[in-house]
């Protein structure tokens, strides 16, 4: 009898189970909350580094997200930034090019074990800045294929809990000879990243 028994309960188990993991597999687009509201992200520092050389300095990013569901697939458009400032420096200065806004934010990928999402890789393009580095001033400006990326990371529930560059990234510079035999690379946790105009957290899931 206990055996029969078994053999029900797995006969009525297994089509759930098929179905729970033809349905994850399916999964083809992160639904982002609250996306209406923006998200707005801070460094306090942000590191910009040249050849041994740095500008670390508060920064914030403001942005727009595209749409509320995004499509998995490298390149697709996220959102946009559309404000970037910098703080009071420590250590040289920085300055981003204002005129260059909005500048493109693309989904890259994302790790985890589904449906749970750890973290997503984002590129920004076009993101442009300057940095005065003991007097030498040099230029930079990320590209398609010279991305300046970042990494969110979620909770289990999809929460975002921080944004970290990723430092093995780097991008062309440009201004003297010290700026062009250089490659810039931004490295740095954010303190907090929120939606635009307050402190409410941003979720992101499967659907």
């Amino acid at each position: 009898m206990r055996t029969r028994s078994k053999l029900l309960l797995a006969a009525i188990s297994a089509p759930a189970l098929l179905g729970l993991a033809i349905g994850t597999a399916s999964a083809r687009n992160l639904e982002i909350s609250n996306s209406a509201n923006g998200f707005r992200i801070t460094w306090n520092p942000l590191r910009i580094e040249f050849s041994g050389r740095e500008a670390r300095c508060p920064v914030t990013f403001e942005g727009t997200f595209e749409r509320s569901s995004i499509v998995k697939s490298p390149s697709s458009r996220v959102g946009r930034v559309i404000g970037a400032a910098v703080g009071t420096c420590t250590r040289n200065t920085a300055t981003f090019l204002r005129e260059t806004l909005p500048w493109e934010l693309d989904y890259n990928s994302f790790t985890g074990t589904l449906p749970s999402i750890a973290s997503v890789s984002l590129n920004l393009i076009r993101a442009s800045f300057s940095a005065n580095l003991e007097g030498i001033e040099c230029l930079a400006q990320s590209r398609s294929d010279q991305p300046w990326s970042g990494i969110i990371t979620a909770e289990a529930n999809g929460t975002f809990t921080g944004f970290r560059t990723d430092e093995s990234r780097s991008i062309e510079t440009s201004g003297g000879f010290f700026c062009i035999t250089s490659r810039a690379r931004a490295s740095g946790d954010a303190s907090t990243i929120t939606s635009r105009g307050g402190t409410t957290a941003i979720t992101v899931r499967l659907i």
